[in-house]
């Protein structure tokens, strides 16, 4: 990895189950990661193309750069190509398509932002792998039972990258865990 314009760093949402993330835990050097939410960790995608490689603490180490510039790096690079994404389906729920590493779209703020017109309530997803986020609204139980059912079929089918079973919804700009019961308990109807 070199800090030159041909070398682009995309973030990558990485489970606690990757080997990689429990060697981290385990104080061994290794790859940089950023504690995100939920146990969801972000490590660094080095590309294009983007897939395998991660950023590791002796590279940036030897070439003299920060975690905090790494950050920096790949919210600029994420924030420039998020345009790129596209969006399939309709209403109870859309998929995502971003160059197979759709995962790293849970960190693209503007994405959500736009989406959130598009669902009804707040913005709830799945992403069971790095090539896989699905979206619904916190508001439709068949969009809801739809994203849950595709991220069972991903775990599933042993797919590489996996990186979650847990749903999260986004409020006030923010991610968390998602939590059926604390929307049943809301004052908004169902709706299909």
């Amino acid at each position: 990895m070199q800090p030159t314009a041909t070398v682009t760093i995309l973030p990558v949402p990485v489970s606690p189950t990757d080997r990689d993330y429990a060697a981290a835990e385990a104080g061994e050097p290794g790859f940089v990661f950023d504690r995100y939410v939920a146990g969801l960790w972000v490590g660094y995608a080095v590309g294009p193309p983007f897939g395998d490689r991660l950023v590791t603490w002796d590279e940036l180490q030897r070439l003299g750069l920060s975690q905090p510039w790494l950050r920096e790096q790949a919210a600029t690079y994420l924030d420039a190509v998020v345009d790129r994404v596209r969006i399939h389906g309709q209403p109870p729920a859309l998929t995502l398509f971003f160059a197979g590493m759709e995962a790293s779209l849970v960190l693209a703020p503007r994405l959500w932002d736009r989406l959130a017109d598009r669902v009804p309530g707040d913005v709830v997803i799945g992403v069971p792998a790095r090539d896989v986020v699905i979206v619904t609204g916190s508001r439709s139980s068949v969009g809801v039972a739809r994203v849950r059912r595709e991220v069972d079929r991903v775990f599933a089918g042993g797919r590489r990258h996996l990186v979650t079973r847990d749903l999260f919804v986004r409020r006030d700009g923010q991610w968390q865990p998602w939590s059926a019961a604390e929307d049943r308990s809301r004052p908004s109807p169902v709706l299909p």
